[in-house]
């Protein structure tokens, strides 16, 4: 009888490992030309009681909290072995859509958060986040991401994709252009440390499917260094 249970169990486990407790940070808004618009200092409280994960996102500057809470992670947010997260609809089309990414590694995280138009990128909000009095800061205001066309597009069918700078060692890659029938895919790359990069990738085939985790990586993914 708990045979069917065990992969729900290990990706709700996976998830708490690495992401449960207190994250104090910062959300810094961008606008479909990479320039910040807002700002605010953030803290966020994850945790499991009787059985129920609750994250309670505080923005620091207005007060205003925000809470989402489950019992087991939903089917369509995707988990990493190391804890790294993807959240965004089972299934896209023509419509807007948004979709999160989120990075850990050890006591910080990365986040960002996508919203795609019918055509192309409406805005960014990018997160930098960390155990209390030990994140790393946001970049100084305003910032401005500065965006690139990559090379080595085989993998994403007849969809452009750009890679935008957001800051030293974090990069989030975008369609540039949406086109309907194309596939569709997005990455968040962060370099924690020296010789060690993290990306999550969330990609979507051609009819709007959502693919498994890292499908649409390899040899042909931008950047990438698969040999």
């Amino acid at each position: 009888m708990t045979g069917p249970l065990k992969p729900l169990a290990d990706r709700r486990s996976r998830l708490l490992a690495h992401n449960a407790g207190t994250w104090v940070g910062q959300f810094v808004r961008l606008d479909a030309s990479g320039v910040e618009q807002n700002r605010f200092d953030s803290h966020l409280l994850v945790t499991d009681l009787d059985g129920l994960i609750e994250a309670s996102l505080t923005n620091r500057d207005s007060g205003e909290v925000r809470r989402m809470a489950f019992g087991e992670p939903p089917a369509e947010m995707q988990i990493s072995r190391e804890g790294h997260w993807s959240l965004g609809p089972d299934r896209i089309g023509p419509w807007p859509w948004v979709s999160e990414l989120c990075l850990v590694h050890g006591e910080q995280r990365r986040r960002a958060v996508v919203r795609l138009g019918s055509d192309q990128l409406e805005s960014l909000v990018i997160v930098w986040e960390g155990r209390p009095e030990q994140a790393d800061p946001a970049p100084a205001a305003p910032l401005r991401a500065r965006a690139a066309a990559p090379v080595g597009l085989a993998a994403a069918g007849e969809q452009g994709l750009t890679i935008w700078t957001i800051a030293a060692g974090l990069e989030i890659v975008i369609p540039d252009r949406r086109h309907p029938g194309s596939a569709q895919a997005l990455a968040l790359r962060w370099q924690p440390q020296p010789g060690l990069q993290l990306e999550i990738q969330r990609a979507y085939d051609p009819y709007g499917n959502l693919l498994g985790p890292g499908v649409a990586g390899g040899a042909d993914w931008p950047g990438s260094a698969a040999p």
